[in-house]
């Protein structure tokens, strides 16, 4: 479109001047007026062209929904509040706004709760002239010297390093994902290691059995693997310790080994109590031969009457 505008322009420039050397070449009356006519005509349609193309630009942009950003209440939680600034951002993009001071007073529409307090405070001291915040860099700052937590990654780097996987594995690798997401210089190397080092066992036996290499493959093994049970999984553990012991190379896993010892359990008592019984019979039968040999002591064989 520009090329073809730039076109007309170029043959409403070359009419002018065929009309500018009308002093050295007079032309008759009747030509003069159709070159004008033409002139204006040409002027016209690039004109009706320049307000199409506005039209049909502004009608498409129209049709784009901006969703609006999340609000900050004043939470000091450096995700959130990275969050929030990082939308609004991204939102003064998509409305292409591009004045500094506009983008503040839209960004503290979208404060509740403790932020909207900090803000009136903040205000406050701007009519009295004790601060200024007049650029997004200018609130960036102050938001984040007020709501933005000291020793995030410190705080961050001890949480990882006690971050058990006790319960579901998704579970542990969701808190995982987010404190790394706030230790920004730790290297993939690192984090890997705290992920595989921080897994139960029959998790991390996998995990090396499949070769992850990087922390995302990791992650992804380790989400779509199944769950165990706490108890379960203790009982995995002992069952490869013990394969371990003799040199095998694969732990079998029997589903059914739970019914299997319950089973075992329960005749090993029956046979214990069925002893035990022989026991007490074989003793009860002792002392009624005591009693019916008579009122004497046997020794040694013999019997003495008192």
């Amino acid at each position: 479109m520009e090329k073809g505008l730039e076109d007309l322009r170029e043959q409403i420039q070359d009419l002018r001047e065929r009309v500018l050397v009308s002093q050295v070449q007079p032309v008759s009356h009747e030509e003069f007026v159709f070159f004008q006519g033409k002139e204006v005509r040409q002027e016209l349609a690039i004109y009706k062209a320049a307000v199409s193309a506005r039209v049909m630009a502004t009608q498409e942009a129209s049709r784009v929904e901006v969703p609006k950003p999340h609000r900050f209440s004043g939470k000091r939680d450096a995700k959130e509040l990275d969050n929030f600034l990082w939308h609004m951002e991204r939102y003064f993009e998509a409305i292409t706004l591009t004045d500094e001071a506009t983008k503040v007073r839209t960004a503290t529409l979208y404060l509740t709760d403790t932020a909207t307090l900090w803000w009136r405070r903040r205000f406050a001291d701007m009519e009295k002239g004790i601060c200024t915040i007049e650029t997004w860099e200018d609130f960036r700052r102050e938001i984040k010297r007020q709501f933005y937590p000291e020793d995030v990654a410190y705080l961050a780097r001890k949480n990882m390093r006690r971050l058990k996987h006790i319960g579901s594995i998704r579970d542990y690798v969701k808190e995982f994902s987010s404190l790394m997401l706030e230790i920004p210089n730790m290297t993939q190397e690192e984090l890997l290691f705290n992920f595989m080092d921080n897994v139960q066992g029959w998790a991390e036996q996998e995990l090396r059995r499949r070769g992850v290499q990087d922390l995302a493959t990791a992650m992804a093994i380790a989400e779509s693997l199944a769950d165990y049970k706490r108890g379960d999984s203790s009982k995995i553990e002992s069952l490869e310790d013990s394969h371990a012991m003799g040199g095998g190379d694969e732990v079998p896993r029997d589903h059914n080994a739970p019914k299997k010892d319950q089973a075992r359990r329960l005749t090993s008592e029956k046979e214990g109590i069925r002893r035990k019984g022989k026991s007490l019979r074989l003793k009860s039968n002792a002392s009624c031969v005591t009693v019916h040999i008579g009122h004497g002591i046997v020794q040694r064989g013999r019997r003495s009457v008192p």
